[in-house]
């Protein structure tokens, strides 16, 4: 329906949780970067802690991408799924209780 009210609101929501979840992995990505090269200055001074060090920066790093990744698992889904509905493609009116109380809380959790 073209004169749906909310149908502005909902592509605005829309595009607001997609900035939210790409400035959110951009964000992850610089702290990765960061943690590495620190990583690596560290390397070259302390060659005997260096594994130590090495093996923190890692659990780092993979934590930082698991973030990202479930981050981008649950809202993708979510982001396509008001889309298609707003487009009228899909109706996904079921779809929006099972996002809210169970795959958002869960994204929640792990971050």
């Amino acid at each position: 329906k073209n004169d749906d009210p909310q149908r502005v609101f909902v592509w605005s929501v829309t595009l607001i949780i997609f900035a939210c979840v790409l400035i959110t992995s951009v964000c992850y990505g610089v702290i990765n970067l960061r943690a590495r090269k620190s990583r690596n200055a560290v390397k070259v001074m302390m060659a005997n802690g260096a594994k130590r060090g090495d093996k923190i920066s890692r659990r780092l790093q993979r934590n930082l991408t698991w973030i990202i990744l479930t981050d981008f698992i649950c809202w993708v889904p979510f982001l396509t799924t008001c889309l298609f509905h707003s487009l009228e493609v899909v109706d996904a009116t079921s779809l929006y209780s099972v996002f809210s109380i169970v795959i958002l809380p869960i994204n929640s959790c792990i971050n």
